[in-house]
């Protein structure tokens, strides 16, 4: 799907968990409408103020950077799938890059991690964000580290962030914008590569 200028959506953000890729479904029989504008794969850009007007607040203010439409494959770990856990693509399924699991399920080489935003359950369709700034889930961080640092995936693959890259082959994720500690969302700026798709 192409990179839209504009989203067609009049949903929060992080607030999707819907069982239609369109975001609507029949009122009659449940069934996906293929209506409305948005499609698996549509990504875009927002600023700072577009992406906290489009947030639903009792799951977390959003900030600037690239979102993206996906749908969790029907063998994420669900607990995994919740704001500021890590996912990634589906071994199986390479290269998709539209269905995405949890980072425990996904493809061990995965150079393309993204966060999610809110709950999701497996086989329903939502928001990630790829680019930007966003905020992830801490693991339990071990190291002390300090703003402008390297943030890392966890080795225990279990979706969360650590202040150090041990075995992991994802990678850096991006730098701390705020102090890391263990169990609690942080922000930081993703630097990771850019996917058409």
């Amino acid at each position: 799907m192409p990179l839209q200028q504009i989203i067609p959506t009049w949903l929060a953000l992080n607030g999707c968990n819907d069982t239609s890729a369109s975001g609507i479904s029949s009122l009659r029989t449940g069934e996906p409408v293929n209506a409305g504008g948005l499609a698996l794969g549509d990504h875009f850009d927002l600023t700072e103020q577009e992406a906290n007007s489009l947030s639903d607040l009792n799951t977390g203010l959003l900030h600037s950077g690239r979102y993206r439409r996906i749908q969790v494959h029907e063998g994420a770990t669900a607990v995994n799938v919740r704001p500021g856990m890590l996912g990634g693509r589906v071994t199986s399924l390479i290269p998709e890059l539209n269905i995405l699991t949890t980072l425990d399920q996904s493809y061990v080489g995965t150079r393309r991690v993204v966060v999610f935003l809110n709950t999701i359950d497996p086989g329903n369709y939502g928001f990630v964000q790829e680019l930007g700034i966003t905020m992830v889930m801490c693991g339990s961080i071990l190291a002390p580290a300090i703003v402008g640092q390297q943030a890392f995936a966890s080795n225990a693959w279990d979706g969360t962030a650590d202040t150090t890259s041990g075995t992991s082959t994802i990678g850096t994720l991006g730098y701390w914008l705020d102090v890391p500690q263990s169990n609690t969302l942080t922000r930081i700026v993703l630097y990771r590569p850019v996917f058409q798709g």
